[in-house]
């Protein structure tokens, strides 16, 4: 068996195990997959226009528009004037939004930290410093599908705002 396959084979055993526990955390929210990565891209901070988000998750402008609406309607994100360029409307994510961003983070944190639970104290650090390079590599994914984002200042902590306008003040938020 090839490292690939290998891969698969121990995700799709972990997601085969974890998953059902984290069902409930989106029925409740009645959350899809694509409105979930639309918040993630959006708690970055950088708050993009539907044309810019659109080119961040792969989408058609058209079909992200459609998206943003119906998450405009649910209270989880606002759309607002850009103030340098009043023909541009920006996104971002709303109080109920990053709430609801930060009760699902909680609630996975949860269901991974019982897994923690079973590895002995050597684990633990092996897996810490896997989840390091993990991290490292999903930047570095994240840089060059976005090559803008060199432009911006990160917070690249566990836990941290994703970015925000370099020079930019988040008082209008």
């Amino acid at each position: 068996m090839n490292s690939r396959d290998h891969i698969e084979q121990l995700l799709a055993a972990m997601q085969r195990d974890l998953l059902p526990s984290l069902l409930y955390v989106h029925e409740d929210d009645d959350l899809r997959l694509i409105d979930n990565v639309m918040l993630q891209v959006l708690d970055r901070g950088e708050e993009p226009t539907v044309k810019e988000l659109a080119a961040l998750i792969g989408r058609s402008d058209s079909r992200t528009s459609r998206i943003v609406d119906g998450l405009v309607r649910r209270g989880l994100v606002e759309r607002y004037e850009d103030e340098r360029d009043r023909r541009a409307r920006r996104i971002r994510v709303s109080e109920q939004g990053t709430a609801l961003l930060q009760r699902l983070r909680r609630l996975r944190v949860d269901a991974q930290m019982r897994l923690w639970e079973h590895f002995t104290e050597q684990e633990q650090q092996i897996v810490l410093q896997a989840l390091e390079l993990f991290a490292k590599a999903a930047r570095r994914i994240r840089d060059e599908a976005d090559p803008a984002v060199s432009d911006r200042r990160f917070d690249d902590r566990p836990g941290g705002r994703q970015g925000r306008r370099a020079g930019g003040d988040d008082q209008g938020r």
